[in-house]
């Protein structure tokens, strides 16, 4: 939370040192999971917490697209390409909160 947060997420976002991050780009390039997870050869949070987020948003019957697009690529349910379209593809609409 606060700042320390805020910079914890922004470095994850954009550190070439973050192991999310090269998770991610290496989906993106078409590595399997689990070579991807071997190059990187330390634990990768995201994973796991991906999967908790969803759980814990279906229980709570809240949407978070963007967790479950995430979800679908790390459980090989869809491919980068295809989860990006699909989250472009939904109607736009008034967030709540």
């Amino acid at each position: 939370m606060g700042l320390a947060g805020l910079g914890d997420l922004v470095l994850t976002c954009t550190d070439d040192q973050s192991r999310n991050r090269r998770l991610g780009l290496a989906l993106a390039q078409g590595v399997p999971l689990d070579q991807a997870i071997h190059r990187i050869g330390q634990a990768i949070e995201g994973i796991h917490t991906t999967s908790e987020v969803i759980r814990l948003a279906h229980r709570l019957s809240i949407e978070m697209p963007i967790s479950e697009q995430v979800y679908a690529v790390l459980t090989g349910q869809t491919d980068p390409e295809t989860a990006v379209q699909n989250l472009l593809s939904r109607d736009p609409r008034q967030e709540t909160g």
